[in-house]
């Protein structure tokens, strides 16, 4: 546990760049507007899915020409998943709980991280174990595993404000991180909100806990194994008064990070080139504007190929964008293709 709430943040944001769009398409709508809220890429590139409203986890083939949302396992006791992560090869760790939508806040003591472990990647029948219970949380939200041990994974929670650190094999949970940085605050446009997504994530030899902040809409970062002041790497767009939320995020290989933005957009962060400490914040798919595929975008996370990302929204969709067109490359013109007529092979397009 590293409290920092005493020391002072840097603030090394950049200013936002408003670029054009990476292609996009559209390869799943629910019929239901279903509130999708995580998601995680089995090695057969199928894809788990959560949403907020059910107490089901979900997959998708994005390879089938006509994508369908196939019930896996329903958890009885529960109204709501939220945080899907891998720790192990196709063993998935899941944030269950009895999530009230009118309130945005659970019970005490319903939040179970469960293990979801698939016995071949042919299978959809996974075996099912509850892993550790957080009792005092109300709102777990996104997850992480810990690069420095296989057996942790990392969890927000979103009205405490803390980072728990919780062990897949005996159950034990710890607060990892306590700062006023990833508090929710009591400031618009998602007061009840703090912590949101995190990611464990190595940069320049160094571990740090990056994470986004709702209710203070800030994209941050935190040594994990030192003693250190929280850095800022960028804010939450506001473009024509439309004000977006940071939700989840996932890193690429070239250590740039993804970020979906409520308002119906992907962020990118890049570290400044000579400055590992300085990122530079550009929209690499959608609009902040709003509207769009990608209003409401919830998480994100890539292929097995590595270049195909997966962005699910809060409408019931399941969005692809191809990262291979490089940013440099990005065409000027608005290159979304709405509908499913068009499907891409596995992890390609």
């Amino acid at each position: 546990m590293f409290p920092l709430s005493s020391l002072v943040l840097l603030l090394t944001a950049a200013s936002v760049t408003i670029a054009t769009n990476l292609p996009t398409r559209l390869i799943y709508e629910s019929p239901t507007g279903l509130f999708l809220e995580g998601i995680a890429v089995r090695p057969s590139g199928q894809l788990l899915l959560t949403s907020v409203v059910s107490p089901t986890l979900y997959t998708l083939d994005p390879t089938s020409p006509n994508p369908t949302l196939d019930e896996v396992y329903t958890f009885p006791n529960a109204t709501s998943l939220n945080g899907i992560v891998e720790y192990a090869p196709d063993t998935f760790a899941l944030v269950v709980s009895s999530l009230s939508t009118t309130e945005v806040a659970t019970p005490l003591d319903s939040v179970v991280i469960y293990s979801i472990s698939f016995p071949s990647t042919s299978s959809n029948q996974p075996i099912i174990t509850p892993a550790a219970r957080i009792p005092c949380s109300t709102m777990t939200n996104g997850i992480s595993t810990h690069p420095g041990d296989p057996s942790l994974i990392l969890a927000a929670d979103s009205h405490l404000g803390v980072a728990w650190e919780v062990n897949m094999l005996t159950g034990a949970v710890r607060i990892a991180l306590h700062d006023a940085a990833l508090e929710p605050g009591l400031t618009a446009p998602w007061p009840g909100l703090g912590i949101n997504g995190l990611r464990a994530h190595t940069s320049a030899s160094n571990l740090f806990l990056y994470f986004t902040n709702s209710a203070s809409g800030t994209f941050a970062r935190v040594l994990l194994a030192a003693r250190a002041p929280v850095e800022i790497l960028g804010t939450q767009p506001k473009v024509d008064g439309v004000f977006g939320v940071y939700d989840d995020f996932v890193f690429d290989e070239e250590g740039r990070a993804w970020v979906t933005l409520s308002s119906g957009a992907v962020q990118m962060f890049s570290p400044s080139v000579g400055n590992q400490n300085e990122w530079v914040q550009e929209t690499v798919a959608g609009d902040p504007k709003g509207g769009g595929m990608l209003d409401g975008a919830t998480a994100c996370a890539f292929g097995r190929d590595t270049k195909t990302l997966y962005v699910t929204t809060s409408k019931g969709r399941v969005v692809v964008i191809d990262t291979a067109a490089g940013i440099s490359k990005i065409n000027d013109s608005n290159q979304n293709v709405e509908g499913t007529s068009a499907k891409p092979s596995r992890d390609e397009f």
